[in-house]
């Protein structure tokens, strides 16, 4: 009775981890070919998909959180705790800051609350999934958890292309959950996944060229962040391949050559298509006015008052992206708006200056962890040497999208990829390695 009592909660334990990957890959799939921020009644939506689909996230893996409430690392810690943090200030600002002046039309608070408020669902959803896929697991079980729904997301996006490509009139590579601008940052981490899963031994063959396939889709995006993000994550991978001595890959002679031509023919291949590929041209152009032109209006008018210096202008503000996400004002398509400081896009397209300029040094100090959390627990699992080769690509692969964050927003709006990003982010970063009890372990209770 005794081993039959602690082996049940174990393979319920264990169930929830497989149930959990699978139920991921369908939400990865319906948001590749359905656009989450519409509602579900006649717009303008009060309340996006996102919002409704996050709390049902959290309904159904609140169990899973609740049995790895005590495992938080401390780089989980600071991270959740500043990711919290920094939201919570923003629902603060948006809920009492003056109301922007978008016409003669008033703007509805509750439009500027809605987004902060979805972005902590987003957030615990996320932690939610996450704990779910870590439930005892060791970290290459937490890898081949993540492999399908990585896997998933590479053939929906190619499959969703056309479509794509019909509906933006480019052909630039964009998905239900995210625009082509913003998506690289989910396909670089699920390219991260199939490479830790084919460093990891686990479907090498398939993971490599699933790999291969996500590479070139954040390619096909567009993106010239998504390139910068992909070439450091490649060269990356490159010299710690080649630095590690230990594996017996390594010592086969050749793979130094092997290493760098593939590099190379990388090169070729992703030149070849800026060049041949029309849409892919604007690679070659790294200036962008518009983004310029936000990036003063933002400074200047964060500089102008020592309040908005240290506690900022007010959440959704001067960016009130979120009322023409949710249909309640209409978007200037491709063209700056007017507002009493300046002419700016309708968002900040950086994470980084959205936070620094509508919620204040306050606001970027607690943004500080979540972006400093990763990079702080890849150096420490590479100099303890704690951590395994796929593990340390798996991170390395989170820390290379982070360049991402400084010219597009996330975390606080595309919420389709925030979420894949907290997912694998705290994956592989948040939680303590939980392994399986041992068959001896289990026997002698």
């Amino acid at each position: 009775m005794s081993r039959t009592a602690f082996i049940g909660p174990g393979r319920y334990q264990q169930a929830i981890g497989s149930l959990t990957s699978w139920g991921l890959v369908a939400l990865v799939v319906v948001e590749t070919f359905a656009d989450f921020r519409h509602g579900l009644t006649s717009p303008p939506w009060i309340v996006s998909s996102y919002l409704i689909v996050d709390v049902l996230i959290i309904l159904a893996c609140g169990s899973a959180l609740w049995l790895r409430r005590h495992d938080l690392g401390r780089a989980g810690r600071w991270m959740l705790g500043g990711a919290l943090g920094f939201m919570v200030w923003a629902i603060v600002s948006a809920t009492f800051c003056p109301l922007p002046n978008l016409g003669p039309e008033p703007v509805a608070r509750l439009l500027l609350v809605m987004a902060p408020v979805t972005a902590v669902a987003t957030l615990l959803a996320g932690l939610s999934v996450a704990a779910g896929l870590t439930i005892r697991s060791s970290g290459r079980m937490v890898i081949e958890r993540l492999w399908w729904p990585a896997a998933a997301m590479t053939c929906a996006s190619y499959l969703q292309w056309p479509r794509a490509m019909k509906v933006h009139g480019s052909t630039r590579l964009a998905t239900g959950m995210g625009g082509s601008a913003v998506l690289h940052v989910a396909l670089l981490l699920a390219c991260g996944v199939l490479v830790a899963a084919a460093v990891a031994g686990c479907r090498r063959v398939v993971s490599g060229i699933l790999a291969t396939g996500a590479l070139v889709a954040v390619i096909l995006t567009g993106s010239r962040a998504g390139l910068a993000c992909a070439t450091l994550f490649v060269l990356g991978c490159a010299i710690g391949s080649v630095m590690w001595r230990r594996s017996r890959v390594v010592r086969r002679a050749g793979h130094r050559r092997m290493v760098w031509g593939g590099l190379v023919a990388l090169a070729v291949v992703v030149i070849g298509m800026v060049i041949v590929v029309p849409g892919l041209r604007r690679m070659l152009n790294p200036s962008d006015p518009m983004r310029s032109r936000t990036l003063r209006t933002g400074i200047q008018v964060w500089s102008s008052d020592l309040n908005h210096v240290f506690f900022g202008l007010g959440s959704g503000r001067l960016w009130p992206w979120y009322l023409y996400d949710c249909h309640a004002r209409q978007e200037p398509w491709r063209e700056l708006m007017t507002t009493q400081w300046g002419p700016t896009l309708s968002s900040a397209h950086s994470t980084v200056l959205a936070v620094l300029v509508e919620l204040g040094l306050l606001g970027f100090v607690l943004l500080l962890p979540v972006l400093l959390g990763p990079v702080v627990e890849l150096v420490r699992r590479l100099f303890d040497g704690t951590g395994s080769p796929a593990g340390v690509v798996l991170r390395w692969a989170v820390v290379a999208t982070l360049p991402a964050f400084l010219v597009d927003t996330y975390l606080v709006k595309n919420f389709g990829v925030s979420m894949w990003w907290w997912v694998v982010t705290l994956s592989s970063v948040a939680w303590t390695d939980q392994r399986p009890p041992s068959t001896s372990r289990q026997n002698s209770g």
